[in-house]
């Protein structure tokens, strides 16, 4: 019998220990994600400015780069990483307001597929403002909490 529960307390154990480690690795990799679409985005804002010549092939690629990061990211918001989290800037709307959470980054992937197709500097600064600012900005300012200072 006291083998059992010892066996049954170094089971339970091994599950928060997993639990815990799986809750910190889903913060990485969705901060992971989220620098990867800032990555990819970054070219795309230098076009939009001038600061970089216009390429077709380099908006499509990036665009559906910034796309896939996002829908990855999108799962990695599992109930239970939204506690402990030292580093993590989640606001616990989020889980509160799961559906408006999953909703406004379904509305970023769109927005993001949507720069795709920009066969110009003129379409690609909609496009692109358009992600930065009802995609992006308005998903952050609701479920993204400010820099520490």
């Amino acid at each position: 019998m006291m083998k059992k529960k010892i066996l049954a307390a170094g089971i339970a154990a091994g599950i928060a220990a997993f639990s815990v480690t799986a809750m910190a690795d889903a913060v990485t990799d969705r901060q992971a994600a989220m620098k990867e679409a800032k990555q990819n985005f970054k070219p795309l804002v230098g076009m939009v400015k001038g600061k970089v010549p216009f390429d077709a092939a380099t908006v499509k690629k990036n665009a559906m780069a910034i796309a896939a990061a996002l829908e990855k990211a999108k799962k990695l918001f599992p109930e239970g990483s939204e506690k402990g989290e030292k580093d993590s800037r989640a606001k616990p709307e989020i889980w509160l307001m799961k559906d408006e959470f999953n909703a406004a980054f379904d509305k970023s992937i769109r927005l993001a597929r949507a720069i795709e197709n920009a066969g110009d500097v003129t379409a690609l600064k909609g496009a692109v403002m358009a992600l930065g600012g009802d995609g992006c900005k308005a998903c952050h300012k609701k479920f993204r909490l400010p820099k520490k200072k």
